[in-house]
This record gives C-alpha cells, sequence and structure tokens, in this order.
C-alpha cells in the first residue's frame, strides 16, 4: 500500500485484505475496482464500496465516472484504500482521474505523481483510451457530479 496524498492510498487484495492493518493506518473506506476481496470478510467497520473495472478494453465510460464519484463520496468520511489485483493499473487509472478531475490538472500530470510515489503504474492500452472517452463525454464540471445526474433535471414527481 502506498499513500499518494495524505487521504488517498492505493494497493492490492492483499492489502484490502489485512483490515487490522487498514484500521492502524487510519483507513475509514475501501474502494475496490475488482469485487474481491468483498465487504462479507468485513467486521472492523470499514465503509466498502465496489465499482468493478475490466482490466483493459470493455469498460463503459459511466463505469469510470461512478468510480471517481465513489472515492468523492468515500472521502468525506475520511482515508481511502483504492484497490484492484495488482494497483498498478485500475486503481491509478481511478486516483488520478479524481486528482485530475478536483484539481483541473492534466490527467497524464497526476498519472506522472502516482508513478513516482508507487513502484509500478503500468495502465492497460484499453484504460487509457477509457480516460480519453470519459474526457470526451462527459464535461470536467460534472465529473465529480452523482453519475446519472442531468444538471437541472427536476426530480420525477410522485403523483
Amino acid at each position: 500500500m502506498d499513500w499518494i496524498t495524505r487521504e488517498i492510498a492505493i494497493g492490492n487484495c492483499d492489502d484490502a485484505r489485512r483490515l487490522d492493518e487498514l484500521r492502524s493506518a487510519g483507513i475509514a473506506s475501501i474502494l475496490s475496482l475488482t469485487g474481491w476481496p468483498n465487504s462479507a470478510a468485513n467486521s472492523h467497520g470499514l465503509t466498502w464500496r465496489c465499482v468493478e473495472l475490466i482490466d483493459g478494453h470493455g469498460n463503459d465510460v459511466d463505469r469510470l465516472h461512478e468510480a471517481v464519484w465513489q472515492l468523492h463520496e468515500l472521502l468525506a468520511s475520511g482515508s481511502v484504500l483504492v484497490h484492484c489485483m495488482e494497483g498498478v493499473s485500475r486503481s491509478p487509472l481511478v486516483v488520478a482521474s479524481y486528482l485530475a478531475d478536483t484539481s483541473a490538472r492534466p490527467f497524464e500530470e497526476c498519472l506522472q505523481e502516482i508513478a513516482l510515489l508507487r513502484k509500478w503504474v503500468i495502465l492497460q492500452p484499453g484504460l487509457i483510451e477509457l480516460r480519453r472517452a470519459y474526457e470526451s463525454a462527459i464535461e470536467p464540471h460534472r465529473r465529480i457530479d452523482r453519475p446519472g445526474r442531468r444538471h437541472g433535471a427536476l426530480p420525477a414527481s410522485a403523483d
């Protein structure tokens, strides 16, 4: 597990299973991008969210948007571990996307910062394409909005 900011750490599945160590490190929540391990093993009171991403081609832009939004929401309650199987591709994608979207900095700059703090960062070509599609499909000021929310749309009436 490596700290990327004071509130965001990136790790792998083994890190996500070390619940005592996570609590000791101040982690309040886990964002899993693999679906394993899952919250069934969690008896430590950690908040656990899962947004499964394929490690390569085949992801919908909405999945990345959901992962970035979930990270944003979890950070409101404290530090977050973002993990995938190895912590090399999907986790850096989501964290760099979040940092870029919240700081209005280029994605590549944020990814380079993560690479300086984490031994291995190698985004699969399909994930680089996913980020490009995300940038084209979602306006910068809407990237931290809850996915599916339409600006200016009113909630459906109960009539």
